[in-house]
This record gives C-alpha cells, structure tokens and sequence, in this order.
C-alpha cells in the first residue's frame, strides 16, 4: 500500500470510494470531518490517490445531483490528483465472484485496488467479503479519519 519517493519517502495510495465524495458534497457549506479528510487527502503530498473511468463518472455524476459550486471545485481537485488505472482482465476475473451483476462498479474499483497496491476508503457493505479474505484492504472513513488524526 506504499510507494516511495524519489526522496525515499513513503507514499500511501488510496482510491475514495463516492460515499466520502457523497457525505462532504451533500452538504457543502458544513465544515465537517468528512470534508477534512478529502481535503488531507488531496492535499498531502505523501498520498496518491488512484481510480478508474468509472470513480470519475460517478463523481461527475454526483456533482451534478448536488449542484454546488464547492462540490465541483473538489472534484475537479480529485480528478487533478487520481491517476487513473486502466484495469486488467485478470484483476476484474479475480473479484468476479465477489460482486453480483449489479455491482460492477464496485467489482471496478476493488481490481482498481488490487493492480495498483492500494487502499480503498468507503463505507459500503459490499467490500466486506473481499477485505475479510485479504484480496484489498479496505477502511471505513470513520477508520481513515482516526489514521489521520482528524
């Protein structure tokens, strides 16, 4: 879950599932945790972020739903700072019979995690399965804040 620098630094590599993007765009104007996470999460130069085509379409999406322009400022922040993996065949065939049909996207992101060495941060169910058998590690937002200190 770690690259190193140039300088010989640690870098930490996360991919931000949409309900972290969801809970600070919903309500934009709140200076909450959430929203201080992403932000060291954008900000810190020891973290990269990483996701798919289909992170960023969600998060257009969403940008959308919650018109605001706050909501658009951070999510041109994060597709500025997401290097975006095109994910192989054999990570997708490797989380197939973790995710039904109807959870593609899910299946995406956790290949995502899975090529690029990384963690991936949301609050949904549907990665318990996945993280419990150790094919990626997965952290609840409330986990990623207490690890960051916020």
């Amino acid at each position: 879950m770690t690259l190193k620098k140039k300088s010989g630094k640690n870098i930490r590599q996360f991919l931000v599932d949409t309900n972290l993007f969801i809970a600070v765009i919903k309500n934009p104007r709140k200076d909450t945790t959430s929203l201080k996470l992403l932000l060291a999460l954008i900000d810190d130069t020891d973290i990269a972020l990483i996701g798919n085509e289909f992170l960023i379409m969600e998060m257009e999406k969403y940008t959308q739903v919650f018109e605001s322009a706050r909501g658009r400022e951070i999510v041109q922040k994060l597709i500025d700072k997401i290097r975006i993996i095109d994910v192989n065949e054999k990570f997708l065939r490797l989380c197939k019979s973790y995710f039904p049909e109807d959870e593609l996207i899910d299946m995406y992101h956790a290949a995502t995690c899975i090529q690029a060495d990384s963690i991936l941060i949301t609050n949904d169910r549907h990665f318990d399965k996945i993280n419990d058998d150790k094919i990626i590690e997965v952290w609840s937002i409330s986990k990623t804040i207490v690890e960051f200190g916020l």
